[in-house]
């Protein structure tokens, strides 16, 4: 079978949903299907809609680990990112009154010229359409699956956090088009049962890890590699406002001001707004901050392993693969009150969870795993526990081949 994913960014790029796609594709590809991955050429987030912004780097390989990989040229709208939003707004106010208005303005969220062309000379018995707050791609990707009369499913990635944004009257019409829709957690489905959508279409399968990676790590080596003595924060992904990057620095300067030995290693692309917090950091407290863009997958997992606690207070999240791969290592873990990570995340059992944005209580989260390792090694065994028992990827990849069989069937009959 030829199967055709269609999502924002892809394999170098570093990000849990980037991770969530090549890794479904990686294990179709392992059964025998002919799996492409049809992207932009995007590397930080913002090159959606800024111009000036990091893109992959045009000689990037085409093929990872038996899938193949095609990334198209994202354009850009004058004014870059005052314009983009406003026409989202806009695109929300539009989809109240006219649907056909609203989809015609969402084919520049994001502006990807040739993606219909290329999809419809892929050739394709199933697409997948990742991310319905990026709507272009899921309209490119109803579009040729209705005029090819293939079945496709819908990934929509909710965040939660901020869940207007992905309740616009046109997104919830293009979802009623999927053959199937995949939820990552009660939450979300609840959220589209909310919404009208049928519920006897919506399945729940979340992300896993591959727990043999995660057993070669060495934290060791991560911290003789960089020099790092004392406790250790990492966080990872996307390095933006809305993953709360900025709110962590603001609670580790508070920490620093205390006296306290702190690193903090921020792992991913990161966006303006992180650049310019770390930039207003003094250049003593700069010191114990390592910024490593990417990083192969060996030294990920060896800097989870050295991590004292791995923190990402996103609202924006709507899962928190992250959070899977720190408990695989026995790590504890902070995360936002937003969205699907309350599903994730058992506040005060295997980590923590505080408002997004409350500086004040981030950085009472961080003194309060730092100061007492018993509990931080509790919450950090009680998160193993559960991926071992329900997140490895031979379950959840089971769980989803099924539900890819049954929409197979169901679509046939």
């Amino acid at each position: 079978m030829n199967i055709i994913h269609v999502t924002h960014r892809a394999w170098p790029v570093i990000g849990g949903s980037e991770r969530y796609v090549h890794e479904l594709a990686r294990r179709q590809a392992i059964d025998g299907h002919e799996v492409t991955i049809v992207a932009t050429d995007a590397d930080e987030l913002s090159a959606l809609w800024d111009s000036a912004a990091r893109r992959v780097e045009p000689g990037a390989p085409g093929e990872h680990e038996g899938v193949q990989i095609l990334r198209l040229p994202v354009r850009t709208v004058p004014l870059g990112s005052v314009a983009f939003f406003a026409l989202r707004r806009l695109t929300w106010l539009v989809s109240r009154i006219s649907m056909r208005a609203a989809l015609a303005l969402a084919r520049f969220s994001p502006w990807v010229p040739e993606l219909r062309a290329v999809l419809m000379y892929q050739p394709a018995d199933l697409f997948f359409a990742w991310n319905i707050g990026l709507e272009a791609l899921t309209v490119a990707v109803a579009r040729e699956a209705e005029g090819r009369r293939v079945p496709w499913i819908a990934i929509p990635l909710l965040h939660l956090g901020r869940p207007r944004l992905y309740a616009m009257r046109h997104q919830l019409h293009l979802l009623r088009g999927a053959t199937v829709i995949l939820a990552q957690t009660e939450r979300e489905r609840a959220f589209l049962v909310e919404q009208g959508l049928d519920e006897e279409r919506i399945r729940v399968v979340s992300p896993g890890l591959d727990l043999d990676q995660a057993e070669q790590a060495s934290g060791a080596r991560f911290r003789q590699k960089h020099e790092i003595e004392g406790p250790l924060l990492v966080t990872l992904g996307a390095l933006a406002y809305d993953k709360g990057t900025v709110h962590l620095l603001a609670a580790a300067q508070g920490l620093w001001e205390e006296g306290r030995r702190l690193t903090v290693v921020l792992i991913g692309p990161m966006e303006k707004a992180v650049q310019r917090a770390l930039s207003r950091l003094p250049e003593e407290q700069r010191r114990h901050c390592l910024h490593l863009t990417q990083v192969s997958e060996e030294e990920k997992w060896d800097a989870v392993d050295a991590a004292d606690v791995v923190a990402l207070p996103s609202r924006t999240e709507s899962y928190g693969i992250v959070f899977l791969e720190a408990w695989a290592r026995g790590k504890p873990v902070i995360g936002a009150k937003a969205g699907a990570v309350t599903d994730v995340i058992e506040d005060g059992r295997d980590g923590m969870l505080v408002e997004f944005g409350n500086v004040s209580a981030l950085a009472d989260a961080l003194r309060t795993v730092l100061d007492n390792p018993m509990l931080a090694l509790g919450m950090g065994q009680r998160g193993r526990a559960k991926v071992q028992s329900e997140y490895t990827w031979d379950q959840r990849y089971d769980r989803l081949r099924t539900t890819v069989h049954e929409a197979m069937v169901e679509w046939r009959t």
